[in-house]
């Protein structure tokens, strides 16, 4: 997702426009002489100097762009002291007083500071700063993000797919720009974290492929996020009723161990749900009616549940639905006509049904199982 979080930068922007990268005049910043002292690029010019024999002279003063971002060096040296794996090398690269600076190489711009990409908050457009964080397939591994993320005021998104972190994550609240986390497929557990539910400006939510058990907040459900992930954690309890108050678009909560009915209220989410994942979990009950009438739904999976009861006919009204996979539960009953013939009259693509109790199929859902558009073999079905 780097070319994503390229992009997402700019949205930190919003009513100021964007500028080439250059900062407002240095701002003077005397550090403490370090031993060997170092130029501002990290090169040891102290070594250089006792080659020749000469007593080396106090070190300069070291020089930010302004502020922001001499404020934000420390907090990246401490985390890059928290740094217990590294494999990319990508550490090595934070070094010196150019936070912001960039290069051509290879056909693309890299950043020096591998990961760090800055603009212009809004209410400075004149100060360059850190405005987003992308260490996505990096493989770091640090026992904590709290001091981290959450020192960097002007942040809008921090993308952290595929590392080895941990720890809890910490209070973002005071990040008034921020809209995007993605810590997913790290080694976060525990209960839900807490520190996500107070974001109401959160556009995009991933914590899949951890570690986090328990129930869900209700409120996380009710978040307006348009994009919600919790997907292959060990999260369960039954889906709240808050469910109907989401602002996802893209709802997943596959491979977990949620548990009762589908709430009813999914309804009310009608004007904004387009896919929705709850696979392989522990759903029971019956298949609200109300699903049928979510009619922007382009993608319902509840495969691998133990969902019971016939398919309501409500689900022909799902004109825009490609893919719907009922497979892996205990529905029973003819297979409705009036869902097969959505392969005619909608855009269904895909219809699995298998590993269920249905007796009978109607005409024009046979003509589906010869096309392969319907699978419902495992069925008690004479002939599959």
């Amino acid at each position: 997702m780097a070319g994503a979080a390229a992009a997402a930068v700019a949205v930190l922007v919003l009513a100021a426009a964007h500028g080439a990268l250059c900062g407002s005049s240095h701002v003077e910043f005397v550090a403490p002489a370090p031993s060997p002292s170092w130029d501002h690029r990290g090169t040891n010019s102290t070594a250089a100097l006792e080659g020749c024999g000469c007593e080396p002279s106090p070190p300069p003063p070291w020089r930010f762009r302004n502020d922001k971002l001499r404020a934000l060096y420390p907090v990246i040296q401490a985390f890059k002291q928290t740094i217990t794996c590294d494999p990319l090398g990508v550490t090595a690269t934070w070094t010196g007083t150019e936070l912001c600076d960039s290069f051509f190489n290879n056909g693309s711009t890299t950043t020096y500071y591998r990961g760090f990409y800055c603009d212009y908050p809004p209410d400075a457009p004149g100060v360059l700063t850190v405005a987003s964080i992308d260490f996505n397939g990096f493989g770091l591994c640090a026992p904590s993000l709290a001091g981290f993320i959450d020192a960097f005021p002007d942040l809008a998104l921090f993308h952290a797919n595929s590392n080895n972190f941990s720890g809890d994550v910490p209070d973002l609240t005071q990040l008034r720009y921020f809209y995007e986390l993605d810590l997913s497929n790290n080694n976060f557990s525990g209960a839900f974290p807490e520190a996500v539910v107070p974001l109401g400006g959160l556009l995009f939510l991933d914590l899949r492929f951890n570690r986090y058990a328990g129930e869900v907040p209700a409120p996380v459900f009710a978040l307006t996020v348009e994009a919600l992930f919790l997907n292959n954690n060990g999260f369960g309890g039954r889906i709240p009723d808050t469910l109907g108050s989401t602002g996802a678009q893209y709802l997943v909560v596959a491979n977990n161990q949620f548990t009762g009915p589908i709430p009813r209220s999914i309804y009310n989410a009608s004007a904004t749900l387009s896919e929705v994942l709850f696979l392989n979990n522990r759903l029971s009950g019956c298949l609200p009616y109300e699903i049928g009438l979510v009619e922007g739904l382009a993608v319902f999976d509840a495969g691998g549940n133990e969902i019971t009861g016939p398919v309501p006919l409500s689900f022909g009204c799902l004109r825009d639905v490609e893919e719907l996979n009922l497979a892996g539960n205990q529905l029973y009953g003819q297979v409705p006509d009036v869902v097969c013939l959505l392969a005619r009259t909608g855009k269904l693509q895909n219809l699995s049904l298998s590993d269920n109790f249905f007796h009978s199929v109607g005409h024009h859902c046979m003509e589906l199982v010869r096309s392969r558009v319907l699978d419902v073999r495992r069925n008690c079905i004479l002939g599959f």
